[in-house]
């Protein structure tokens, strides 16, 4: 299970409007188990259930993260944490049991519409897509490759990494003889080192992975699956995990995860 999953469940429990202009607040035990990566994907998605904003506490692992980009870009080394009231009152809370958590859809047209993807077997896909700030960071990539190594997609499949920097985490970290983007690339997913948003938000008509054609069935590590969001309005796009995607790009029809890493 990945932090797509995480975030996808406690939409599919609150609905899209759930969190409606109020602050999303994710703490308790399971968060340690948490990259900053993961976590970024959960707060990143408070908005598709409303929210004005997602927050971690800030913990040892945040600052760790902190100082590090402050050396590697040269930042302003000084801040002060955010730490959360004493006496802090909350609307309501909803408590998830990770262990209990399965690979998850959030099926078209909103992320609250949410499924398990071992139920979603007979959702034909034409079109399958990793990448934008939410799903296209380097270890999201590297989770699509794990599940996509020595294999081959039967489907139209597209990865785009976030940043310039992940583009060249992806051709420089090597499995064995060949680094991830090879796994990628022979695994017939088409990459892009054009880092950036591309079709999470559709765009113009030429834009990388774009769906132009009306009909498509899209299952997407993005964000948002509103009509229309990915290019043509009568498209439909599931959202979910980078390994859910890559297993679905190999079966050509929604699947979980699970039925190609045990």
């Amino acid at each position: 299970v990945m932090a797509k999953d995480i975030i996808l469940h406690c939409i599919g429990e609150i609905g899209f409007d759930g969190a409606t202009y109020r602050a999303m607040q994710f703490d308790g035990p399971g968060v340690a188990s948490l990259s900053m990566d993961d976590r970024m994907t959960v707060a990143n998605m408070a908005i598709e259930a409303g929210g004005k904003n997602g927050i971690f506490e800030f913990d040892a692992r945040t600052q760790e993260y902190v100082d590090a980009r402050v050396k590697l870009n040269g930042t302003k080394s000084a801040y002060e944490p955010v730490f959360a009231d004493k006496d802090q009152k909350f609307v309501y809370e909803l408590v998830v049991n990770l262990d209990k958590l399965e690979p998850t859809v959030a099926c078209h047209p909103d992320p609250g519409q949410r499924k398990k993807a071992k139920e979603m077997g007979h959702v034909k896909l034409d079109r399958a897509y990793v990448g934008s700030c939410t799903g296209g960071k380097t270890s999201d990539f590297v989770e699509f490759a794990r599940v996509l190594n020595g294999k081959r997609v039967v489907i139209d499949t597209f990865g785009v990494p976030a940043t310039p920097e992940i583009v060249r985490d992806l051709q420089t970290t090597y499995w064995g003889k060949q680094t991830i983007w090879d796994v990628l690339v022979n695994a017939g997913v088409q990459m892009t080192e054009n880092a950036g948003c591309a079709a999470c938000l559709g765009g113009p008509v030429d834009t990388f992975g774009r769906i132009n054609k009306a009909g498509i069935n899209c299952i997407s590590a993005t964000n948002r699956n509103f009509p229309g969001r990915m290019g043509d309005k009568e498209s439909k796009v599931f959202l979910a995990s980078p390994a859910t995607v890559a297993a679905s790009a190999l079966a050509g029809k929604i699947t979980d995860p699970r039925e190609y890493l045990s």
